[in-house]
């Protein structure tokens, strides 16, 4: 059977830190509160939660958004609505239901079968949200409750258009090298903060594909090397060494550029089904008690 035609779409996609440890308690209250933090934010773009796809990833989910979306729009009313809903989550329940989320911006085309979704740009903006140095950003913010994430396609045509509300300073690139030696990059702030915690000022150059003259393989910028947190930015690391391991779990720290075997898709990234409702505000009020 042929795949049918791909159409474009504004994608996003959220995942909350350290679900897997959470209690089965708090990780169900979480799941449903996500719910109430997308739908805010999304209202705070003029979107409806009904009008866009959801596809429910259990400890986060994945968002198609009609392309005729405003990019502007979307990307700053969405970071500051989902830092509004999360400071209010955070004001309502115990630190047991904490959420802290990693999101991310990417736009692409997507081939939808039903409820299944397929595409390179899905790949990898999942790809961006689980990446080691994005993780490492959101660990080291520690007051922050969210760190977002966006492609270099939205970084070159958004965050550097200087628009209204979008501060291109406040964006450091983040580098990384998947499983199959793909380099990748993407582009990380955290609201709150000046510059990402975690992430060098100076990255240097974009990291290169594999057989690229003039650079070994998946070398490049610092960004994503094991650095110092503060706010401005922090030097870059020591010169390249190598560890070798035969599952190749651990590969190299190349020109700081982290290259760790694994694409950093990590935990329970399947698709449950229509996302949930709203549900009852009652619900946050037991786990606020500490129930």
């Amino acid at each position: 059977m042929a795949a049918p035609d791909p159409l474009s779409h504004w994608i996003v996609l959220l995942d909350i830190e350290d679900f897997s440890l959470r209690a089965e308690t708090a990780q169900a209250t979480l799941h449903e509160a996500l719910y109430h933090v997308v739908e805010f934010a999304l209202a705070r773009a003029g979107l409806d939660l009904a009008a866009c796809d959801v596809q429910d990833r259990g400890d986060g989910a994945l968002i198609l958004i009609p392309v005729s979306t405003s990019p502007t729009r979307l990307l700053r009313e969405l970071v500051r609505g989902l830092e509004d809903a999360l400071a209010e989550h955070r004001g309502t329940y115990n630190d047991d239901h904490r959420m802290r989320l990693r999101a991310g911006l990417h736009q692409g085309l997507v081939i939808r079968r039903g409820p299944r979704w397929t595409g390179t740009a899905v790949n990898d903006l999942a790809r961006l949200v689980d990446a080691a140095p994005v993780k490492r950003v959101l660990a080291r913010a520690a007051r922050a409750n969210l760190v977002v994430v966006v492609s270099e396609e939205i970084h070159r045509s958004v965050v550097l258009g200087r628009y209204p509300g979008i501060d291109p300073a406040a964006y450091l690139p983040a580098d990384f090298v998947t499983k199959h030696d793909e380099p990748r990059r993407g582009w990380v702030t955290v609201p709150g903060y000046p510059a990402p915690p975690g992430l060098p000022a100076d990255p240097g150059e974009p990291p290169r594909d594999r057989g690229t003259p003039g650079g070994a393989p998946g070398t490049g910028g610092t960004a994503g090397g094991v650095g110092g947190g503060a706010g401005t930015g922090s030097p870059a690391p020591p010169p390249t060494f190598h560890v070798h391991a035969p599952d190749r779990s651990q590969l190299a720290f190349g020109d700081g550029a982290l290259a760790v075997g694994g694409d950093y898709v990590e935990g329970d990234k399947h698709s449950y089904g229509p996302a949930p409702r709203t549900g009852d505000p009652a619900s946050r009020r037991t786990a606020a008690d500490g129930s």
